[in-house]
C-alpha cells in the first residue's frame, strides 16, 4: 500500500482545548488552544515533557479522550461524532496489551476476526502483516514466546493489519533496552515509509525523535512551543523552553558592544565573542546558544585569543568516542564542550581555548531570553 504524494492537511486540528478537574479542586488545561496541520504520509513527533499534553491529543485523535472545545478532522470529515472503533486510526500502546492465551497469529487476526473477515481472507492478510515486521513463521508461537522487540512488532503487526489511514504510537519503545530500540527505531521508520500512511508518535525521549520525524512538534504545558523538522529543532529552536529541553545546550546572556564589520561582538560578562548576526544593535540585550559539538579544542597558555573562549579545564568525561569537557571561563561561568577522543591525555586545571564558528551561535528569540 502506497500513497502517490502527501495531502497537506490530512489532519486537521484547530483550537483544540481539553481541561482536566485535579483531585483538590483546581483546573489543569492539558490542550490550551492547539493548532496542527498533518501530511498523509508524514512520520509526526510529539515530543515534551510529562504533563505537556502530547498524550492527551494522541488520546483524542484516537476517540479516546473528548475535546472541551476546536475541531479535529481526518481526510476533510470531523472525527468529533465518532467513536474510537469508527475511527480510520489504530493505536500501537507502551504496553503491548496482547492477549496472552491466543497464539500470535490470533492476536494479529482478532480485529478482523470482529470484523467478521473470511477466514482464507484473514489468513492471507495476517501472514501478509507477519511480514510486513519480519515475523512470518511464528503464527502459532504464544507472546510469552516472544521477546520484548518481537512482542513490540506483533503489536504493530495487529495495528496494520486493518489498513487505517493513520498510526498512533504511545511510547511504544520505551520498555526495550537502548540497542533493542536503536533497531526499532529504523524498523518502524522503514514501515512508516513502506505503508506510505502517517504515523503520529508520542515520546519524551528527544534522540528517539530527532532520529525519526520528518516533523516534530515540541509541547508545554498545553501549547505548541514549535513546529519544525529534527534540523530546525536543534539549530534553531524557538525558544528558552526548546533551547533547553532538546540537547545539550550552552546559553549566555549578554551585551552586543560591538558590531563592526560583518560580525558583532557580545560581551558575556567579561567574556566576548563574536558571532554572525548583522542584525543586532550595539547595546542591545540578547541570549545566545551555541551545542557543546560546536567547539572545538586548542590547547594554549590560557591566553585565548582569535574568535575563541579562554576557559579551564574542570572535569573531562569519556563517553565512548568523545569526551565531554566541562569547563570554567574567566568570568566564572561553565561552558561544555564534546570533542573527539585526543591523545594527548587532559588534566583537571589545564587551560585551553574553546574555538567555534562564529556561524554556529544562535539568538534565541526575544521571548525565550534569559532575564
Amino acid at each position: 500500500m502506497s500513497v502517490s504524494g502527501p495531502t497537506p492537511d490530512f489532519l486537521t486540528i484547530k483550537k483544540a482545548f481539553r481541561h482536566f478537574v485535579t483531585p483538590e479542586g483546581g483546573t489543569v488545561r492539558a490542550l490550551d488552544g492547539i493548532n496542527l496541520s498533518v501530511a498523509s504520509n508524514e512520520f509526526i513527533t510529539l515530543l515534551g515533557p510529562s504533563g505537556c499534553g502530547k498524550t492527551t491529543l494522541l488520546n483524542i485523535i484516537a476517540g479516546f479522550e473528548r475535546l472541551d472545545s476546536g475541531s479535529i478532522q481526518l481526510d476533510g470529515t470531523s472525527l468529533l461524532a465518532s467513536p474510537p472503533h469508527r475511527r480510520p486510526v489504530n493505536t500501537v500502546f507502551q504496553s503491548y496489551a496482547l492477549f496472552p492465551h491466543l497464539n500470535i497469529g490470533d492476536n494479529v487476526g482478532y480485529g478482523l476476526d470482529v470484523a467478521g473477515v473470511a477466514k482464507k481472507e484473514r489468513n492471507r492478510r495476517v501472514s501478509e502483516a507477519l511480514e510486513m515486521v519480519g515475523l512470518s513463521g511464528v503464527e502459532k508461537r504464544r507472546p510469552s514466546q516472544l521477546s520484548g522487540g518481537q512482542q513490540q512488532r506483533v503489536a504493530l503487526a495487529r495495528a496494520i493489519i486493518n489498513r487505517p489511514k493513520m498510526l498512533l504510537l504511545d511510547e511504544p519503545l520505551s520498555a526495550l533496552d537502548r540497542n533493542l530500540r536503536g533497531k526499532m527505531q529504523i524498523e518502524l521508520k522503514n514501515l512508516q515509509s513502506e505503508l506510505g500512511i502517517c504515523f503520529l508518535f508520542v515520546t519524551h525521549d528527544q534522540e528517539e525523535a530527532l532520529t525519526m520525524s520528518d516533523r516534530i512538534v515540541v509541547l508545554n504545558g498545553g501549547k505548541i512551543e514549535q513546529l519544525g523538522t529534527p534540523d530546525e529543532i536543534y539549530h534553531r529552536p524557538a525558544s528558552r523552553f526548546v533551547t533547553e529541553f532538546i540537547g545539550e545546550s550552552n546559553i549566555f546572556f549578554g551585551t552586543v558592544v560591538d558590531t563592526s564589520g560583518n560580525l558583532a561582538r557580545v560581551d558575556l560578562g567579561g567574556t566576548q565573542v563574536s558571532c554572525k548576526n548583522p542584525t543586532l544593535n550595539k547595546g542591545e540585550k540578547v541570549s545566545l546558544l551555541i551545542r557543546p559539538e560546536q567547539l572545538q579544542l586548542k590547547v594554549t597558555d590560557g591566553a585565548g585569543g582569535g574568535t575563541g573562549i579562554p576557559a579551564v579545564l574542570e572535569q573531562s568525561v569519556f563517553i565512548g568516542r568523545d569526551h565531554q569537557l566541562h569547563c570554567r571561563m574567566g568570568d566564572g561561568q561553565t561552558v561544555s564542550a564534546l570533542i573527539r577522543s585526543q591523545s594527548t591525555a587532559m588534566r583537571p586545571g589545564q587551560a585551553l581555548t574553546l574555538d567555534y564558528d562564529p556561524a554556529a551561535w544562535h539568538l534565541i528569540p526575544e521571548r525565550g531570553t534569559l532575564r
